[in-house]
């Protein structure tokens, strides 16, 4: 049976062989389909060509038809019509799919803008018939994906929805959901000064063109940026980024046209250029119809090196319009953004603005618990110091991700109780954000996900075969992974990093995500996985060896594990730190200034603390080093507290520990919340300084020998805050007035005056 395909490029197929036809034959059969009504033959000659002999070259193409097999039309009948299913019939009746795995075939019909490949085909009349189809055809579409949405958003599938959104995305159509009103009772996590430079941003705008490059969490960008442009001129226009320049100037295109008036939109013109610099060109010209401003948002922008050829002068098309116009450039991975601003300023370099969303902090948090209704937290009544500890938590859980501070809350925060395995509704979101990599690709990321901590190349290719280096290089470039070292070494307060260039270690950039990854993998592939891990670790690295055969129930490469093991170092007997609990030291209200480094630590200075985080796979941690800058006596003191830490893991040949203290040449003075050996370590003494308290604000002093501070840490998951550090003549709380006070007063002094 003939059966016309309308969904993306127009085709027809017998059974499921498609047929190979010209294109005025596909668009004499996609006419008479649609239309459902005999015509003329002359009237279909009229439509298609626009010469004398119209009628001749129809009938040369009923014959090519017949002579493939195609021959629905009786001889010497001057009226034609045709009866025929098509893909679009298929897919409108198709059952509502339930699960994921049939949702991504249903959606993966919609490839791109139903009749596509027959423009510049026949009449302007039939062009004109064309785009009107074309339109009743999206409308139907958009029904159906508005009620998937509403459904998959009633029963909890954020996958599925989003998985939805980000295909109506790619055609350029609207479910509803990006201009619903903001709820202002609800609180937000909002950034104030990243809000407050978009803005700015706006006013540049009305003199020339902006580009701005932004980097956040994928659910909080759409939000901001709608939220900027509420109650101005500006009309938001956002759209997902791919590699198919007509699938994304056809998504342009359908926005613009939603916003426009149907004054504007009736002298469009009735024909569409198929080729793409006159597409563009066109776009530009639909841009200064619609006669607003625009802020035209393009999310998740790729690394350069994945840029196809058309995407950089389109990029230098836009910015350069005489419009009113601010062309946003977002992605999520901080690697990624890295990339993207020197190939960015190629094309606006004194116009480009870089924008850093950073995960939300403990402060942020606490404030949100503050404004919450007394029956959504039994923590509002509690005095600042259980707060904190509460919003801590959250925060080194989360990593800081906001849909999963929000899941956390919205669940009473009752798996902060349990274990930290993800919420269904996060590993859904994470993971639908990566549906855009090839299935294969992504189970490849998944068997990687089943290693704990750093791993290099040969690793990865015992698990993936001759395909590791092509993952392992898409990886990086999309952020997924990053180089990391076994340490780790910032200077404060610039908190500045840098990976040796020789380093070839690589980990994920997120434990949230490794997690959302490693759960992916079937079960039955990830005991094979951690099998082969067990196997393969336990000659050399018989601790990591001992994890995965644990977490496979392999009893008997356990026991052997275990056995590999060297002799446990003598455990001194307890010390007690000199510590005594305190208040929580005086505030310095700044604007926060952080880093995540490739080992998960969160290391961050707010409100003249310094607080480090980090929620971290099983296996050993990488040791963290904090430099302070100015010479001491050796002398110090400081007040902390320590909210999160992770149970001890056996056979760990390096003990972990949550503060370490080290001034000049002298040992490194260690303290955690259980006793630990002393150990020399890469050649340096660390010796075991106490036990400090879980949950309270403590001081505590030393005396080391003359020379520079350094603090470290060493820990799988962790929540230090220190509040207060005198060194010297040095203060942490000199350090930050210095560094974020003064400098934003120097920088508001030079600020050009309006």
């Amino acid at each position: 049976m003939l059966t016309m395909h309308l969904l993306g490029h127009v085709h027809a197929s017998r059974g499921r062989q498609p047929l190979q036809l010209s294109s005025k034959s596909v668009a004499l059969l996609s006419y008479l389909t649609l239309e459902g009504r005999p015509h003329h033959r002359e009237h279909l000659a009229g439509l298609l060509w626009d010469t004398p002999d119209a009628l001749r070259n129809l009938r040369v193409e009923l014959v090519r038809l017949k002579g493939r097999g195609v021959d629905p039309f009786p001889a010497r009948q001057p009226m034609l019509t045709l009866s025929c299913p098509t893909d679009l019939d298929g897919w409108l009746s198709a059952p509502h799919p339930a699960q994921e795995r049939d949702l991504i075939g249903w959606l993966s019909h919609l490839h791109g803008p139903a009749l596509s490949g027959l423009e510049d085909l026949g009449t302007p009349e039939f062009q004109a018939w064309v785009d009107q189809q074309r339109q009743m055809i999206h409308d139907r579409i958009e029904e159906r994906l508005r009620l998937a949405y509403s459904r998959y958003e009633q029963h909890g599938q954020d996958a599925c929805a989003a998985l939805v959104c980000a295909r109506a995305d790619l055609l350029g159509l609207e479910l509803g959901t990006p201009h619903l009103p903001i709820d202002h009772t609800v609180p937000a996590f909002r950034w104030p000064a990243q809000e407050e430079l978009l803005r700015q941003v706006l006013i540049q705008a009305r003199e020339s063109s902006q580009l701005v490059l932004l980097q956040g969490h994928s659910e909080t960008r759409r939000d901001l940026l709608r939220r900027l442009v509420e109650d101005t001129p500006w009309t938001a226009v956002q759209v997902q980024v791919t590699v198919r320049q007509s699938l994304l100037l056809a998504a342009l295109i359908q926005h613009l046209r939603q916003i426009m008036t149907a004054d504007q939109r009736a002298q469009l013109p009735s024909t569409h250029s198929s080729d793409p610099e006159l597409a563009l060109i066109e776009l530009g010209q639909l841009m200064s119809t619609v006669g607003q401003p625009l802020l035209v948002a393009l999310h998740d922008m790729p690394h350069p090196a994945q840029w196809p050829d058309w995407l950089g002068p389109m990029l230098g098309f836009l910015v350069d319009l005489p419009l009113p116009l601010v062309l946003v450039v977002s992605t999520t991975a901080p690697g990624v953004a890295s990339s993207l601003r020197p190939a960015l300023g190629q094309f606006a370099r004194p116009r480009l603005h870089a924008v850093t969303l950073p995960p939300i902090s403990v402060q942020e948090v606490m404030r949100l618990l503050d404004r919450l209704p007394s029956t959504d937290s039994q923590h509002l009544s509690a005095p600042d110091d259980l707060l904190r500890a509460h919003a801590t938590r959250l925060v080194q859980r989360s990593e800081g991700i906001p849909m999963y501070i929000r899941a956390l809350l919205d669940d009473n925060d009752r798996v902060l109780q349990g274990d930290a395995r993800l919420p269904v509704q996060v590993r859904d979101r994470l993971l639908a954000h990566l549906s855009s990599f090839p299935t294969l690709l992504q189970e490849q990321f998944a068997k990687l996900a089943q290693i704990y901590g750093r791993f290099d190349p040969a690793l990865a290719s015992t698990l993936l075969g001759e395909s590791a280096t092509e993952v392992l290089r898409i990886g990086l470039l999309s952020g997924v992974l990053v180089p990391a070292g076994a340490a780790e070494r910032l200077t404060l307060p610039q908190l500045t990093h840098r990976i040796s260039d020789t380093e070839n270690h690589l980990t994920f950039a997120s434990e949230v995500l490794r997690s959302a990854l490693a759960s992916s993998l079937p079960p039955q592939e990830r005991q094979t996985v951690r099998a082969t891990l067990a196997n393969l670790l336990l000659p050399c690295e018989p601790h990591l060896s001992l994890i995965y055969a644990a977490r496979a129930g392999l009893q008997e490469l356990s026991e052997a594990a275990d056995d590999a093991l060297p002799a446990p170092p003598l455990i001194p007997c307890e010390r007690q730190a000199r510590t005594q609990l305190v208040v929580a030291p005086e505030t310095l209200p700044h604007a926060r200034h952080e880093v995540r480094t490739p080992g998960g630590y969160r290391v961050g200075l707010d409100s003249g603390y310094l607080e480090v985080l980090r929620r971290g796979p099983p296996g050993p941690p990488p040791l963290l080093t904090l430099l302070l800058p100015g010479q001491g006596r050796g002398h110090w003191t400081l007040s902390a507290r320590v909210d999160v830490v992770s149970p001890p893991q056996p056979g760990m040949p390096i003990s972990p520990f949550l503060l370490g203290v080290q001034t000049g040449a002298g040992p490194r003075m260690v303290y955690a919340t259980g006793t630990i050996p002393d150990q020399t370590v890469d050649g340096m003494e660390q010796r075991f300084g106490g036990v400090l308290p879980l949950g309270h604000w403590f001081s505590l002093t030393g005396q080391g020998e003359a020379g520079l501070l350094e603090l470290s840490v060493r820990a799988r998951d962790v929540a230090l805050t220190v509040g207060a550090l005198c060194w010297g003549n040095q203060t942490l709380r000199d350090l930050c007035r210095t560094a974020f006070l003064q400098e934003a007063r120097v920088a508001r002094s030079w600020a050009p005056t309006p």
